[in-house]
């Protein structure tokens, strides 16, 4: 008689037997020849296959036998999901293509600028392509139909499925998602106080709240539905169950690291009448040991119409809240921060970290952004209500009348991707219908962007005492000054914008216009420059305006870094895109290529 330990010995070890049989059958079967690392010197004959498959079936035969002999009784299936598992597998090859950046490679001896050059693109690109892989894994099988009437949507989802386009497919589920109610994603760090200002908007006790991470899973409140709990798994099944259950299936305490594999919860609110039509998303906190936490926050924002994003007022800004505000930015979604807790800070520390954010967050997105300081502990809620009817009703109300026409400019934008990417395929179809990414345009792109770096450098550096000279020959006053100072930047900023421009070609959108407004210079010196010298007016200058100057200068380069920094990003991601259209009939992709084309030149432009 067998013990529960020899039991569990004999399973795990005949488990093994046939899995490693399994899998070496299937390697050796498949090996295609067209590896850049051939594992094999040729596929197996089929011969051969044939007899080791029936090999295979007479030790199963024998394992069966055994095991009811025995009363073993094992499952009907495996308990692991294939795509769980291979999104685990990615997610460790991702660090391994980290370990191929330069500052990796330095370590085993010298690295010369080209080779860093081309190491640090391919990383880039392997890291990408992976990143994809993991987007399509995440999204279910069966894409949403697109709206009725929605050509181009329905047009983006076929070539999506067609051509395989992994890095594609959850923001093409994204736009075909959207019901036409205004998507707020709420977003921040782990215990920024994303469930608990939800729970008091709301002013209902719905999220589990806590001072550890909470929310595992993407939870979405839909106002004027029916109140219930709706479960969506990753499998694609969907399940009724009682809102009572919520906490057990959002929480990392019921269901930790989401294993229960769930791509989204809905909860139906009821009657909501001061944001009728809305949906208030609470995402998982970002800076969890847990990667699906971060996965989930970001794939949520492709369809939202808001995000508020949450700081802690006694925390620190760091590059999450920045990388998360330009998410929001990026998905075209209006961007509010809100600094929660602030009845933990006293009040003028509360100003002085709103000026500070609206600063920092300002100089880095290149756009002005509106902090608002809220609490939700009982005692603030009239002013938490106020703020409700003062700032966010009517600004739900506005992205409701503007949602028809974001929805088409999120389609445009996507769809212009989705057309590079096939025309990059279509140039690149080799002997062997297959396309592959070329890593020369990364390159050119790296090149032209450290130029446009070195030249913002030299602005910062130079320009203050030229613009002070050339102000004093022309016998200009303080207000002129600052105009040439401008006018000189966005000079900078028109050639950094043509050569990248020109690097992309016409398959791309081109890069907005960089848009900074002149500094504020002070009041001119009470005598008239133009009855002095030259010398004596451009030391008035430099003590009235050096200072100013100087400053203004670093500003507008801080600003150019970070401008070019954001589009050389979203360009890279482009280029990037262009693997994925895989083997297809060329015949096929011209004439896919030819309709996306004229169905985004029949488009209406989306607005500015």
């Amino acid at each position: 008689m067998l013990s529960d330990n020899q039991r569990r010995h004999l399973v795990q070890s005949l488990a093994h037997i046939e899995q490693t049989l399994t899998d070496a059958l299937l390697l050796g079967a498949q090996a295609r020849g067209d590896e850049v690392f051939p594992r094999y010197r040729t596929a197996l004959y089929a011969a051969d296959a044939a007899a080791l498959q029936a090999a295979l079936q007479r030790l199963r035969g024998s394992l069966r036998r055994f095991l009811r002999a025995q009363g073993i009784a094992t499952p009907r299936h495996g308990e692991l999901d294939p795509r769980w598992a291979l999104d685990t597998q990615i997610t460790l090859l991702r660090n391994v293509a980290l370990e191929l950046r330069p500052a990796h490679l330095a370590g085993f001896g010298t690295l010369d600028e080209d080779g860093a050059t081309a190491c640090r693109a391919l990383a880039a690109e392997i890291g990408a392509l992976l990143e994809g892989m993991q987007d399509g894994l995440r999204v279910p099988d069966a894409l949403a139909q697109a709206a009725p009437g929605d050509t181009l949507g329905a047009l983006l989802l076929e070539l999506v499925e067609r051509y395989r386009l992994g890095e594609y497919r959850a923001r093409v589920a994204a736009l075909a998602a959207r019901s036409g109610r205004v998507e707020v994603a709420v977003v921040g760090r782990v215990s920024s106080g994303k469930s608990s200002l939800l729970n008091a908007l709301l002013e209902r006790a719905l999220l589990p709240v806590g001072v550890v991470p909470v929310t595992a899973v993407t939870t979405r409140l839909l106002a004027d539905a029916e109140p219930a709990l709706e479960l969506d798994y990753l499998d694609g099944r969907r399940e009724q169950r009682p809102l009572g259950e919520l906490a057990q299936h959002i929480s990392e305490q019921g269901n930790p690291g989401n294993r229960e594999r769930l791509a989204e919860v809905r909860v139906g609110l009821g009657a909501l009448p001061w944001a009728a039509q809305a949906v208030f998303t609470d995402t998982p906190g970002l800076g969890a040991l847990q990667g699906h936490a971060r996965a989930a926050a970001l794939d949520y924002l492709p369809r939202s119409d808001l995000g508020l994003l949450l700081i802690d007022a006694s925390a620190t800004l760091t590059e999450l809240e920045r990388d998360l505000a330009q998410a929001v930015l990026d998905s075209g979604a209006t961007l509010r921060v809100l600094l929660t807790k602030s009845d933990l800070v006293d009040s003028d520390a509360v100003r002085e970290q709103c000026d500070y954010l609206a600063s920092q967050l300002g100089a880095a997105l290149n756009t002005t952004v509106q902090i608002d300081a809220l609490s939700s502990v009982p005692a603030r809620r009239d002013a938490l209500r106020a703020w409700r009817e003062r700032e966010l009703q009517p600004l739900l109300a506005s992205l409701h009348v503007d949602a028809a026409a974001r929805q088409r400019a999120r389609a445009l934008v996507l769809g212009r991707q989705i057309l590079a990417s096939l025309r990059l395929a279509a140039r690149e179809h080799d002997a062997g219908n297959t396309a592959t990414l070329d890593s020369a345009p990364l390159l050119a792109l790296e090149t032209a962007a450290r130029a446009q770096h070195h030249a913002i450098a030299e602005f910062s550096e130079r320009a203050p005492a030229a613009l002070l000279r050339r102000a004093a020959l022309a016998r200009m006053d303080a207000a002129a000054l600052g105009a040439l100072a401008a006018d000189i930047a966005h000079q900078l900023a028109r050639q950094t914008r043509a050569t990248l421009t020109a690097e992309a070609g016409d398959d791309h959108a081109a890069l907005p216009t960089f848009d900074w407004q002149p500094t504020p210079w002070p009041a001119p010196p009470p005598r008239t420059l133009g009855a002095l010298g030259r010398a004596w007016q451009r030391q008035r200058l430099q003590r009235s305006c050096g200072p100013a100057l100087q400053q203004a200068c670093r500003a507008y380069a801080a600003a150019l870094h970070a401008w070019l920094d954001a589009h050389v990003a979203a360009r890279q991601r482009q280029l990037r895109a262009g693997q994925s259209a895989g083997a297809a009939d060329p015949v096929q992709l011209a004439q896919d290529i030819a309709r996306l084309a004229a169905a985004l030149g029949n488009s209406p432009s989306s607005p500015s």
